[in-house]
């Protein structure tokens, strides 16, 4: 079989390093992988990468307002014991594995750093709401009444304290989903809130446990091995222009017209088997406005409908080194964000300054004596998410503002540092927004039409949905495989899906308490409508 991947990247490979304007390698976004990825984690077992060499060690986040350190995010997989000194004594510690969410919250006493108890203690009339929306997933007319409501509502039906929601969740959200909760759909919150913190194994899932990786690492082995083994054809620097139906073939995609941006020619190709949609809001958008045969379908337009969240992803070298607490951090509730969230991740300390952030080869590659090692300072990746606010802006103005405010309010010392290089990528309209009512518009994983599939984070897998949920790396490559074993029609060989880990004891049996109550009509669903 003779597979072509489509991109409208020049090089989609990973193998073509993305470069400023002075020759300095910048990503669209820095890309944290959680814990449980196990069909990712079986693909670098597939392709032979020890995962040492393609992730980062998991890593703590802190969490910074106005105020100063709000809160630091544990990293549960690696601890062996939790010290809990409030009550007991600073020589007191709990197991790090206890049963979900015991284990969280009591991990979790001593990195709130101004957050009262009561305030988080809010957060448990939630545990309601999440066992009965998840343990009815299989239920459309629950989880569309989830989706209608915003989460801010939901919050507020359950009582959750305004401090805790604005000084940690909204912040937690905004990186998370890129959208405050007045702007997100309950139903996946609550899958997000569950899948990432009150996960299987009491600390082994959570949305705190996280490592970073590069596109170079895991994409290009896997363009390379798919190129040389399994007749890959990837032509990159290409837009598609129109897919056609075929009615003397059932209607099927039998066609499709694309554009190339390094010829500059319109191009065909046709006798087609079948299609993935491997695309985002915007690529869907633009897609089915170019193809009169999917418009005319309901599923199609209706996921052209929906919109995507702007994005703004910055890179800054400094002159000096500085430390800070956690390599990976978050901004939260500064004005100067616009609504927007806000992270910045020390590429120095996670990827120990190598030569290449610098845009050179090794540490032998200085023919002119002009770089000098230990004048490296520290070079740091900085994203805004729903930042439509914040577009308008000069790239200039933006450095200026997290140089000049956000990052020296978060580190005092970033007031020290002085600016040797910097860069700013736009991307309006690029992320999954999960909005309220959503659910029903976004594209399903088999499509009206018989062989055409969609992937990607968006997709309704209906009964394939797999455990990873929101965006995640794991439920779009989960998703790309179940296109493709359905495309296929499983009559060759088809790839394994590993589902996550199984629920834990005590959530299977609150899901059984709930149906039983649910179902008897004794406490009715008063907080969806």
């Amino acid at each position: 079989a003779e597979v072509i991947l489509l991109d409208a990247l020049p090089d989609p490979t990973g193998n073509t390093p993305y470069l400023s304007k002075t020759g300095k390698p910048v990503e669209a976004g820095t890309r944290g992988f959680w814990k449980d990825y196990p069909n990712i984690n079986a693909l670098c077992a597939e392709l032979n990468l020890a995962e040492d060499d393609v992730f980062t060690p998991f890593t703590n986040s802190s969490f910074y307002s106005p105020d100063g350190l709000e809160a630091t995010a544990p990293v549960f997989s690696n601890a062996n014991n939790v010290k809990l000194p409030f009550f007991f004594g600073d020589n007191f510690n709990i197991p790090s594995q206890l049963p979900s969410p015991l284990g969280q919250v009591l991990a979790t006493f001593p990195l709130f750093e101004r957050i009262p108890l009561s305030d988080r203690a809010s957060m448990i009339g939630l545990l309601i709401a999440t066992i009965d929306c998840l343990g009815n997933a299989d239920n459309e007319e629950v989880a569309a009444a989830y989706d209608r409501m915003t989460a801010h509502d939901l919050f507020i039906r359950f009582g959750l304290s305004d401090r805790l929601v604005e000084d940690f969740i909204k912040p937690t959200l905004l990186v998370g989903l890129f959208k405050p909760p007045e702007e997100l759909s309950a139903l996946v919150v609550m899958e997000l809130l569950y899948y990432y913190a009150l996960g299987t194994s009491g600390f082994v899932r959570c949305a705190l446990d996280q490592k970073w990786y590069s596109d170079d690492s895991l994409v290009a082995p896997l363009a390379d091995r798919l190129q040389e083994d399994f007749n890959l054809t990837v032509l990159g620097g290409c837009r598609m222009s129109e897919i056609s139906l075929n009615p003397q073939n059932n209607n099927q995609a039998t066609k499709l017209r694309y554009f190339s941006t390094m010829s500059g020619e319109e191009c065909e190709i046709d006798e087609i088997d079948g299609i993935v949609l491997a695309l985002g809001a915007k690529g869907m958008e633009g897609v089915i406005k170019s193809s009169p045969d999917l418009a005319r379908i309901p599923t199609f337009s209706a996921a052209a409908s929906l919109k995507g969240i702007d994005v703004i992803s910055c890179r800054i070298w400094f002159d000096r080194v500085v430390p800070t607490r956690t390599p990976a951090n978050v901004f939260s509730r500064f004005e100067a964000l616009r609504g927007a969230g806000g992270t910045f991740f020390m590429l120095d300390q996670l990827q120990e300054n190598n030569p290449a952030l610098w845009g050179i080869d090794d540490d032998t590659d200085d023919t002119d004596g002009t770089d000098d090692i230990s004048t490296r300072g520290s070079v740091v990746a900085c994203d805004f998410y729903n930042a439509g606010a914040l577009l308008s802006m000069t790239d200039a103005d933006i450095i200026a503002t997290l140089t000049e405010e956000l990052l020296p309010s978060a580190v005092a010392q970033f007031a020290d540092a002085k600016v040797l290089d910097s860069w700013v990528g736009k991307y309006p309209g690029t992320v999954s927004w999960f909005a309220p009512g959503s659910y029903q518009k976004r594209p399903p994983l088999s499509s009206p039409v018989a062989n055409i599939k969609c992937a990607g984070d968006w997709v309704r897998m209906g009964e394939l949905e797999h455990g990873a949920k929101g965006l995640c790396q794991e439920r779009a490559y989960v998703s790309g495989l179940q296109a493709a074993n359905l495309l296929t029609g499983y009559t060759s060989r088809q790839h394994d899906v590993i589902d996550v880990r199984e629920d834990e004891a005590q959530f299977k049996l609150g899901v059984q308490l709930n149906k039983k109550v649910m179902g008897s009509g004794l406490l009715p669903r008063f907080w969806v409508r």
